[in-house]
């Protein structure tokens, strides 16, 4: 996948920059690999990336993307509003976290009625 910047703008009001590149790939690329691949080119945190497009033109390789880079994820998450599945991931987090911490609590009761 081999990216071409078209058009990088500062925003100072968001705290942001603002890119415009073009991504040459064999099928369309998802929004995971395109982060990825910005965090690489532009030495930035993945967390801190939000795609805001991924645009083909029907018969070409090459796709237009559309993004916001923030200095940190605290400031991506202030302005950006989630997606469906990013909160749905967290709430999985939140209760698998949640189980964890309930087994470890059942295990240590059962330490202390077997002594």
């Amino acid at each position: 996948m081999e990216i071409k910047e078209i058009k990088e703008t500062k925003n100072p009001v968001f705290e942001r920059k603002e890119i415009q590149a073009i991504i040459f790939a064999e099928s369309a690329p998802t929004k995971k690999d395109v982060t990825t691949a910005l965090a690489k080119k532009l030495s930035a945190s993945e967390d801190a990336i939000k795609i805001k497009g991924i645009y083909g033109k029907f018969g070409t390789k090459e796709f237009r993307i559309e993004a916001n880079i923030y200095k940190s994820k605290e400031e991506k998450n202030k302005i950006e509003r989630k997606t469906k599945k990013e909160i749905e991931e967290e709430k999985k987090e939140a209760e698998a976290a949640k189980k964890a911490t309930q087994e470890a609590k059942k295990a240590k009761e059962a330490e202390n009625k077997t002594e």
